[in-house]
Formats: structure tokens, sequence, C-alpha cells
């Protein structure tokens, strides 16, 4: 078992269980999905290989194409056409790479002081962050030259929390920074 795994299971899952007295122990947050985005405005298959393979070593697991649902005569994009790409991360990738993050790459951030986390109106079910130089990787940092012109990387993490303060108790738990 990984050791972000083991101690969610044996720490913070009590501990949030002591802090908001659930009746239901289906009701303790928990983290459900990593989601890895890159979106490109244009499509461009020059740009559009270099990211899926990015992807594929950031997280050592098949990217997805991402489509348009629909067309767009601004952007010049038809319907089906790709515009980015996608994986989702679960269960022992999902704590592996959330592990990789807040070890390896949050301290490679030069004068970083937190992420934000902003008070939504809606339920907290998830937080978004980004990396826009995506050499922070160390997989990447060999390539340079074919990762040197990369959109920005979209990260989501999807939990089951029902409010604000869950999320942020569940989050600082794992030690990640956030202000």
């Amino acid at each position: 078992m990984q050791t972000f795994e083991s101690h969610y299971n044996h720490i913070i899952k009590y501990d949030l269980l002591t802090k908001f007295n659930y009746k239901n122990i289906y009701l303790i947050p928990k983290l459900q999905k990593i989601v890895l985005n890159f979106g490109i405005k244009e499509v461009n298959f020059k740009l559009l290989l270099p990211t899926l393979i990015a992807l594929e070593l950031i997280s050592s697991q098949r990217g997805v194409l991402a489509r348009s649902n629909k067309s767009n005569i601004n952007l010049k994009i038809r319907k089906g056409a790709p515009v980015g790409c996608k994986i989702i991360l679960s269960k022992t990738n999902m704590y592996l790479f959330f592990s990789k993050i807040i070890v390896t790459i949050l301290p490679k951030i030069k004068q970083f002081d937190g992420i934000i986390l902003k008070k939504q109106t809606q339920q907290p079910k998830s937080f978004s962050f980004f990396f826009s130089d995506i050499l922070i990787f160390s997989e990447l940092e060999s390539q340079h030259e074919l990762f040197k012109s990369m959109p920005k990387l979209d990260i989501s993490i999807v939990t089951n929390c029902l409010t604000v303060e869950e999320l942020k108790f569940l989050l600082t738990s794992f030690r990640f920074p956030i202000k």
C-alpha cells in the first residue's frame, strides 16, 4: 500500500471522524480522482502529440484525446475535432501522483507560498490549479526541446467533501500547501 493511501486510511480518516462527527462512515471525505488536462485553443496536431506524450510520461498512464462537443466559428473548431488531452487517475495511481506533486513538484517552484483555496458557493467537490511551466516535472526536463512550448497543465482534485472546511482539512492533512 502506498504511503499517502495508508496515511489516509490510518490517520486522516480518524481525524476527520473526530473533528466533524459523522454519523455514517461513508460520509467521510476522501480523494476520488485526479484529472490532468491540457487544453489547446486551436486544432494543431503538432502541439497535440507532445502534450499527449507529456501526460503519459508524467502519470505513467495512457492519455485520451478530448474532442469538442459543438462547433465554434470564432475559434475555427469543428464538432468532434480534438481540442486537448486528459488523463483520469484513481486509486493507487492517484495517490502516487498526489505524493509526487507534494514531495517533488511543489518544492521546485521558486517563490511558492501556497495555492489559494477560493470559497465556492456550490458544493466544494473539486479543487483545481495549474502549472504554467511543465518542465518542472523531472520526466520532461531531459527532453527540453520537445516540451518547451507546452500549454498549461490543469490539475483537478475531485473529492466527496460537503463543505469548504472539510476540503481544507482534508488537503492540509496531506500537507498540501493551501493559503
